[in-house]
């Protein structure tokens, strides 16, 4: 937000002849320096946390309340005629940066995160996940529903929702496997535990051409199936972990990872475009005889 407000309030002092004689600046280097010591010496020192998260709070505002006062004398022909980026700045910082010093003040104060908190100034469809994972803490944005089928090859459902919650989506991808490849197509599916739920279990059973299918159950125990079933559950569920390179593949070379969109159709719409470049690799590659696999067997295996 800082950046933001130097952003604006450089491009008002040089363009805009009424601001070009005023005193008032941001000290963007004062911020960066209460930042990197917030960011990096509080790990030698934990306890600190908070006191030095509040010295960044406070030398953030003071540098911001000098010249953000100044927006609001902004005519409308100036705004009209900035730069679509200095425009989008302008935009972002009247939009977000009260409340969002007062979430974060509020977190100061009361230990409590704000759940209205702005998680992105440039994007409004972003969520929280938490998977619980050592190397995987905080994550923010949205979720894709992903499947294997043969060949190596991906499938991306239609995201309905941002946090695209795994029981719920399995018979979305279902159907989109049958809206692609037709009804009878599909004869063998497998998903991790994170998908399992009664609904689903029964949906599966009454598919039509599903000849074996694992969907991981927790807490179940194979020793308690029998030899043939403990067989398929096993083969499955070794196979469902393929989808896991394929997923770093996409991420590597498209941009399901981190997006660099700056807004949320265009963020939706690079998720589903990495998909399909890679789709495009790997269908050049069967093309040039590289790690052709069967494709008469179709096999879903959602992430």
């Amino acid at each position: 937000m800082t950046l933001l407000v130097n952003k604006v309030w450089t491009y008002m002092k040089h363009h805009v002849s009424f601001f070009a004689d005023f005193i008032a600046s941001v000290d963007v280097k004062a911020v960066k320096a209460k930042a990197k010591t917030y960011f990096f010496r509080n790990r030698k020192a934990p306890d600190q946390a908070t006191t030095t998260l509040q010295a960044l709070w406070h030398e953030a505002f003071s540098q911001i309340s000098r010249v953000r006062k100044y927006f609001d004398a902004l005519l409308d022909y100036d705004i009209q005629h900035m730069p679509w980026n200095i425009r989008r700045a302008w935009e972002q910082a009247n939009e977000h940066c009260s409340q969002f010093f007062l979430s974060v003040a509020g977190f100061l104060c009361r230990g409590e995160v704000d759940r209205d908190k702005a998680l992105s100034f440039h994007a409004k469809a972003v969520t929280c996940f938490n998977k619980g994972k050592v190397t995987k803490r905080l994550q923010f944005g949205r979720a894709f529903q992903l499947g294997r089928i043969g060949g190596n090859f991906l499938l991306v459902g239609a995201c309905s929702s941002l946090r695209m919650e795994d029981p719920a989506s399995l018979q979305s991808m279902l159907a989109a496997h049958q809206h692609l490849f037709g009804e009878g197509t599909l004869q063998s599916f497998g998903t991790d535990k994170g998908y399992y739920s009664g609904a689903n279990h029964k949906h599966l059973r009454a598919l039509p051409g599903l000849e074996e299918f694992c969907l991981q159950q927790p807490g179940l125990d194979p020793s308690n199936l029998s030899e043939s079933e403990r067989a398929t559950h096993t083969r499955l569920s070794n196979r469902r972990s393929g989808i896991e390179p394929l997923i770093g593949h996409a991420k590597q070379g498209g941009q399901l990872g981190q997006s660099r969109m700056k807004q949320d159709e265009t963020t939706l719409a690079a998720g589903y475009a990495s998909i399909g470049a890679f789709n495009l690799r790997q269908l050049m590659r069967h093309l040039l005889g590289k790690d052709i696999k069967p494709m008469a067997q179709h096999g879903v295996r959602n992430r």
